[in-house]
């Protein structure tokens, strides 16, 4: 059964209530995923949360099983935040993650209380570096105690496979590497952070 456009219209709206730039409703069958992008978390330069927290490799959905969960839904909403390529590269990265995770996560309760039971949102970076940085290691992986902040953190986009460049190019996003000089004009160098929330 197809979802209602008024519901996704609604998404839409809080996603930019809550911070997004902009939105995106697209197919679910359009996402691309790929193994190599989940692959570049280990290798060759290994990212510093790499087997730090559930949501990222080798913890995380391998790019093959998402594939197929892919398949059960029927949409996506896309949603972004604009910002300095320069605090993109900078602590200020952090906060403007933490919002991604906040924006998907709340995405995913509002079309779960709206009958969209299979609801599930990911985000840009790693929770483990943005809400349990001071922590030694993860509640979760460790088996100590719940998620402290599961109403927060959701899986890595890149650690299912996700390819953000095509994402960005099928709604329209323009998406390139971050240069901090590439700037126009008066107006400084601009880049984009990003999650999404499938929808059944």
């Amino acid at each position: 059964m197809p979802i209602e456009t008024t519901l996704t219209d609604d998404l839409s709206v809080l996603a930019r209530t809550l911070g997004a730039t902009a939105t995106a409703i697209i197919p679910a069958e359009a996402l691309e995923v790929a193994d190599r992008f989940a692959a570049l978390c280990a290798a060759p330069h290994r990212c510093p949360s790499y087997g730090l927290a559930p949501g990222c490799p080798p913890h995380a959905v391998s790019p093959a099983v998402f594939r197929e969960q892919v398949r059960q839904y029927r949409h996506i909403l896309v949603f972004k935040i604009d910002a300095p390529a320069a605090d993109l590269m900078g602590e200020e990265r952090l906060v403007i993650a933490r919002a991604i995770h906040r924006i998907a996560a709340t995405l995913e309760r509002a079309a779960r209380s709206r009958g969209l039971a299979q609801a599930r949102g990911l985000a840009a970076g790693s929770c483990k570096e943005l809400f349990c940085a001071e922590a030694a290691a993860c509640a979760v992986l460790t088996r100590q105690r719940p998620c402290p902040h599961a109403d927060l953190a959701r899986p890595s986009i890149s650690a299912v496979g996700v390819d953000f460049a095509a994402l960005a190019h099928t709604v329209g996003w323009e998406f390139g590497r971050i240069d901090p000089n590439k700037a126009t004009g008066t107006e400084p160098a601009m880049g984009l952070m990003a999650g999404l929330v499938l929808l059944a």
